[in-house]
């Protein structure tokens, strides 16, 4: 029945104009997610989003492979080479002395979320997490809402509420109960699968809040992990913790597109900054992975 929904839901997006201005971006951020664990569940809201959008399952995340220099290179558009962000201890004191991209001294190297910030003031910019650290990667006063919900019952909730009051221009999503079960349980454990696919009735909710508030016509869906994982772990360069989905999926995007181009976690804020019209920092060192663009 979901995954019917869905489908004619997406319907939806293959007629609208592919001209249409994207007015609405959704990251739809997986904590530890492994391309072992999409290959072997049942989630049909994500093989949705990518049968009718462009992906790679083979995105580079950055080294070390761990949580807080990937996601602060995918939301800061350069590598813990040059952010400064090498391990889950790293905090803004670390910082104190230093200056990034022309800013003040002890300033954070600027965030998508601060760049759509500056672009329009009047934004609704929106970030939830379930991870309490991924707070401390997002500067303060530039978002909405910055929210931690803890675990996927309370995101379920939460998350539909914000898109049907505030209709976001921009929505970070970030989940942590996969990464949890890889270390618990293991990778490529039924018990890690079955958190994939939590997540993924997750999202289904999520796409259907976006259809109630009548915004599906103008979003994009993105789909994205820090780093994957490799028994109860994750750190080291094997394909299995490097290697991670990259899925762009709605308005204005390709439908049933394999990316053919190298893409590097840290691209996205730049093409999401494209797709929201919002001026590239020069200091950023991604790329706009333009060919997912109709």
């Amino acid at each position: 029945m979901k995954k019917t929904f869905l489908l004619a839901s997406l319907f939806l997006l293959i007629n609208c104009s592919y001209s249409q201005k994207i007015k609405h971006v959704i990251v739809l951020g997986i904590d530890g997610c492994d391309i072992d664990g999409l290959m072997h569940t049942h989630i049909p809201n994500i093989d949705s989003l990518v049968a009718h959008g462009s992906w790679t399952y083979e995105a580079k995340a950055q080294k070390p492979t761990v949580s807080s220099p990937n996601w602060s290179s995918i939301i800061d558009g350069v590598p813990p080479q040059v952010n400064g962000v090498f391990g889950n201890d790293w905090q803004h004191k670390n910082v104190k002395d230093s200056v990034f991209c022309g800013g003040k001294k002890g300033h954070i190297f600027p965030t998508i979320f601060r760049i759509l910030r500056e672009s329009d003031k009047h934004a609704q910019i929106c970030c939830i997490y379930e991870w309490w650290s991924f707070r401390r990667l997002v500067e303060n006063g530039v978002c909405s809402i910055r929210q931690r919900t803890v675990w996927e019952g309370i995101t379920d909730f939460r998350v539909p509420t914000v898109i049907h009051v505030r209709k976001p221009k921009f929505l970070f999503i970030h989940f942590n109960d996969v990464d949890e079960t890889g270390h618990r349980d293991g990778h490529g454990s039924p018990q890690y699968y079955k958190a994939i696919e939590r997540v993924d009735q997750s999202i289904g909710k999520i796409i259907k809040a976006v259809k109630k508030a009548h915004m599906l016509e103008s979003t994009v869906f993105v789909i994205i992990a820090d780093h994957g994982g490799i028994g109860h772990g994750h750190g080291g360069n094997t394909p299995q913790e490097v290697n991670v989905p990259f899925v762009i999926s709605g308005a204005g995007i390709k439908q049933g597109h394999h990316i053919q181009s190298y893409v590097n976690n840290y691209d996205l804020p730049e093409t999401i900054a494209k797709m929201l019209n919002a001026k590239i920092p020069d200091c950023w060192q991604g790329k706009v992975v333009e060919e997912i663009f109709e």
